[in-house]
């Protein structure tokens, strides 16, 4: 075997432990370590650019009143040449993390499960995504962390993210339940985006109801439906 065969064969081989984001249906399960499966992609073509490259910064305008700002946890900004922009919100999408049970509610252990997320994310194989697939993330604690800046399109349903703000539950809503905290989070940040961006509750949705996938798990799924129809509708 040649040097560049051997070249190219660790190349593919190392490709195949590259995570994404919440787990599917039918699909690859969380791995070992506690990362994710592979997420849906917005189907453009990956740039060639290095991960963590300082290609553009999020201002404070960005972020809605009571949210985390991205600035507080990501170690790296987005990469726009990786992204489409945003066009008009028109819908939203809730998921969860689809890795590990997580109850944690310390502000810096959501803050590393955040950046294991975007890590994964920009290193996904064969499709890197330019930044964390999602827009917002509610941690157990009921904090609701900025993602995504929303004047880019998310990556977190495929071939559905224009206009489409993505939501993620930190956890995973199989193994377990939202608490008190996050259902009431949820909820109050679903009724301020929809007022917001004049979404009604029939395109508020789950993304196992756009897409074959087991997210946003069967536990946090049965709150979804509950809350649209009793604080939502």
């Amino acid at each position: 075997m040649t040097d560049i065969e051997r070249t190219r064969r660790l190349f593919l081989m190392s490709s195949a432990f590259v995570l994404g984001g919440c787990a599917t249906s039918g699909g690859s399960r969380p791995k070992a370590d506690g990362l994710p499966g592979l997420v849906w992609g917005t189907g453009a073509p990956a740039a060639p650019v290095q991960p963590d490259a300082p290609t553009t910064t999020t201002t404070p305008t960005d972020v809605p009143r009571g949210v985390i700002a991205r600035g507080s946890w990501a170690k790296g900004e987005p990469i726009p040449a990786r992204m489409n922009r945003m066009k008009p919100v028109r819908a939203i999408t809730v998921h969860h993390d689809g890795m590990s049970a997580y109850t944690q509610t310390g502000y810096r252990d959501a803050a590393a499960r955040l950046e294991s997320i975007r890590r994964s994310h920009l290193r996904r194989s064969p499709e890197p995504f330019g930044d964390i697939g999602y827009h917002f993330a509610i941690d157990p604690a009921g904090r609701v962390w900025q993602g995504r800046p929303v004047t880019f399109q998310g990556a977190h349903v495929r071939r559905q993210n224009e206009g489409n703000l993505g939501i993620v539950l930190l956890g995973n809503y199989d193994k377990q339940r939202p608490n008190s905290a996050q259902r009431a989070a949820l909820a109050t940040f679903l009724a301020a985006q929809m007022r917001k961006y004049r979404v009604p509750v029939s395109r508020v949705r789950t993304h196992q109801e756009m897409a074959a996938t087991a997210c946003p798990g069967r536990n946090l799924q049965a709150f979804m439906v509950s809350v649209r129809a009793n604080t939502l509708g």
